[in-house]
């Protein structure tokens, strides 16, 4: 997988500048806090603030420098890999630190070299790996999105392993379905008013609803729906 920080940078020529100006400013403002304070610790009392500031703007431009030909010595390395292997990936970072500490501790032997270039290497293996790790876990949905996401979209139409929906529960076999009709259905039913009713004449009046279609299947074969 390719690395995102990677693919966002500048194209060769101009990332050597890039990294040399981004080095300079990184040397030279933390290289400022740095020196700023032990200028002020070193410096006797009423004179620690004249003492700092004399101390910054001696010691913050050297480190900025430094930091600067350490980007340069690196991008340069970095984009002749590059141009060599044609493709960009974590290794080519992790070789050009290696490169760029064994070149700068080359004055110091060879014993030196190579100290300082397994130093730059695992240094820039920590930063890389740190990259790709933090890129894969902001990339990664949080825990509970997907299912989240699968019961926002459902089940296609057509699966079969669906659960019924309202109109498949009311789909009822032949059988029942003549069963709930049956008993949808009015019995006769008789209701005689008497002196109380609403009959005042003492007549008795009967109310008859329904046919004898019912009792008729009643005497054949009953409300049982499966008949031998």
């Amino acid at each position: 997988m390719r690395n995102s920080s990677i693919a966002d940078r500048d194209p060769c020529p101009y990332r050597i500048i890039e990294d040399i100006g981004g080095a300079f400013a990184f040397g030279a403002i933390g290289g400022g806090v740095w020196h700023f304070g032990k200028g002020a610790w070193n410096s006797p009392k009423g004179s620690r603030l004249t003492g700092a500031i004399s101390n910054t703007a001696a010691r913050a431009p050297i480190m900025g420098g430094q930091f600067a030909v350490w980007g340069g010595l690196f991008a340069c390395c970095d984009c002749t890999l590059s141009a060599i292997r044609q493709k960009e990936d974590p290794w080519n970072s992790i070789v050009s630190g290696a490169a760029t500490g064994g070149i700068l501790a080359a004055r110091a032997g060879p014993k030196a070299m190579a100290s300082a270039a397994v130093v730059g290497g695992v240094i820039l293996a920590l930063i890389e790996g740190m990259g790709i790790w933090m890129n894969n876990y902001f990339a990664m949905p949080p825990p509970g999105m997907e299912d989240q996401m699968a019961a926002s979209v459902g089940p296609p139409a057509n699966d079969i392993t669906a659960p019924p929906t309202t109109g498949g529960l009311g789909m009822l076999p032949t059988g029942l379905s003549s069963v709930g009709r049956r008993a949808t259905r009015q019995q006769p039913s008789t209701m005689t008013m008497g002196d109380d009713g609403f009959d005042s004449g003492g007549h008795e009046t009967t109310f008859s609803t329904g046919s004898s279609s019912g009792s008729e299947e009643d005497r054949k074969g009953g409300w049982w729906p499966f008949r031998s």
